[in-house]
């Protein structure tokens, strides 16, 4: 198995090109790189169908990858061993972590794909930012639904010219591309989650912080749970209840507070300690919030 990294073999200079011959194998198998712009990369790769192909690649950690699958298939194996195939036109967009990604062409299969390469210093905060919050760890890959670039796009990109005005033209078209991307996972943040996935993990998360209101929780934790990102579990939580994971946790501990203030003659501070609140001072002053009266005055009025 070889180690690919491909900053290593890209062109310093914009307008630089390079055909790089895949180790110990035939010139059919190659990847085509042109330097657009500083921080702006574009790659055609060709892996012949005749072999199989088995490689390690090893980006840095501070670019975003647009591959838009050309023809064939490949697999993409991140370093949760989730498996992740690329085929039939598939666009995906990939956050380079510097982790490596083993890449598996099967003999048969062949493949050819286009990938833009654009380095994160390039992007607006608030894009880097998106990116993050809809490419969270531990799998920060996934397929979008913006098609393949055009017949008259791929001519444009893969002409073959590096003269300044084919550079300024190439360099619209590639960030029109990842434009749209961009456009796709602000529109689309969770479009990786189904609604009854959705639905599932907020009950069950749901359910954990009601069994848990005296318990201090914490998001580290919540993670674990959920096997995702706080920003994906909160994103996934305003979308299903209209708050976040902690906004829900206060607001059902409010609930069972109200219930056993209605309910039962217990002490503010009992009721304070099992529904997680520091004091019965915190109590009241979270209630007076919430519903507009100390929960003294809230007793007197519903008793």
């Amino acid at each position: 198995m070889n180690l690919i990294e491909p900053h290593r073999f890209t062109p310093f200079e914009a307008g630089a090109t390079a055909s790089v011959t895949l180790p110990g194998l035939p010139r059919s198998n190659r990847v085509d790189v042109l330097r657009i712009a500083p921080g702006l990369v574009l790659a055609h790769s060709h892996f012949s169908a005749a072999i199989r192909h088995d490689d390690d690649i090893r980006r840095p950690d501070d670019q975003v990858i647009l591959a838009f699958n050309l023809s064939g298939r490949m697999l993409l194996i991140d370093h949760n061993g989730s498996s992740h195939k690329i085929s039939d036109g598939q666009v995906w967009i990939i956050r380079s972590d510097g982790r490596r990604l083993q890449r598996i062409v099967e003999k048969g299969d062949g493949c050819s794909n286009l990938v833009i390469a654009l380095t994160m210093s390039r992007l607006d905060p608030a894009l880097a930012a998106l990116l993050e919050q809809t490419l969270p760890d531990p799998v920060p890959l996934r397929r979008l639904r913006l098609p393949v670039p055009g017949r008259a796009e791929l001519d444009a990109l893969l002409d073959g010219r590096s003269d300044a005005a084919a550079l300024l033209r190439k360099e619209g078209l590639c960030l029109a591309l990842v434009g749209h991307a961009f456009e796709e996972l602000a529109t689309h943040p969770m479009s990786g989650v189904s609604a009854d996935d959705r639905s599932l993990l907020v009950a069950r998360i749901t359910a954990l912080l009601s069994e848990r209101l005296s318990d201090t929780i914490t998001m580290a934790e919540l993670e674990r749970v959920a096997a995702m990102s706080h920003v994906t579990l909160n994103l996934i939580f305003r979308a299903e209840t209209g708050m976040t994971v902690f906004e829900r946790l206060r607001m059902l501990r409010l609930e069972a507070a109200e219930r056993m203030i209605r309910h039962t003659n217990r002490s503010f501070t009992e009721i304070a300690a099992q529904c997680g609140f520091s004091d019965a001072s915190h109590l009241s002053n979270a209630f007076r919030k919430r519903f507009g009266v100390t929960a003294s005055e809230w007793r007197r009025r519903e008793g």
